[in-house]
């Protein structure tokens, strides 16, 4: 059995150590893609993802002995912003926030004119009341605020693929 406690550290820790931070950088296995990795023991972390045009989308997928185990996907819309605006205020949004974004928690967060919020899904959203968020099953969004414009989204689901 997976513990589910040492996926969702080793989760958090494998972003803060690649794209938050701006380390993790290997040749991809897809043509034109972005592509993360990191590895502790026998945990390992790849981050796949495609971008252009002001949107990206990937998948984030979590091995534990060299077996998939986690994997969550998302898709995100930066047109509002240049490149280097997003990359500066999202980096520094996230790796204030390490410890709980893009998961099922709330998290609000403001710099200088930009206002951050990480938002989970609720089960009236759903429409399944069982579902309240946590390593097994996620699902979220992110959004960027600049002088309380909406310029920024980022949508994201994921969860356990097997608990070995």
């Amino acid at each position: 059995m997976i513990n589910k406690e040492e996926l969702t550290q080793f989760l958090l820790k494998a972003r803060a150590k690649t794209y938050y931070s701006g380390r993790g950088k290997v040749e991809s296995a897809l043509k034109d893609s972005k592509q993360l990795e990191y590895r502790e023991d026998d945990w390992f972390y790849r981050d796949i993802y495609y971008s252009g045009n002001g949107i990206f989308m990937g998948l984030e997928t979590i091995y534990k002995d060299d077996k998939p185990v986690w994997a969550m996907s998302y898709y995100g819309n930066f047109k509002q912003m240049s490149e280097e605006e997003i990359d500066r205020i999202l980096k520094k949004a996230l790796l204030e926030n390490w410890q709980n974004t893009r998961t099922w928690k709330h998290i609000e967060w403001e710099f200088e004119d930009y206002r951050y919020i990480c938002e989970p899904d609720e089960a009236e959203d759903l429409e399944r009341e069982e579902f309240i968020g946590s390593i097994e099953e996620m699902a979220g969004i992110e959004k960027i605020y600049k002088q309380g414009k909406d310029i920024y989204t980022f949508v994201y689901a994921g969860g356990l693929i097997k608990d070995f």
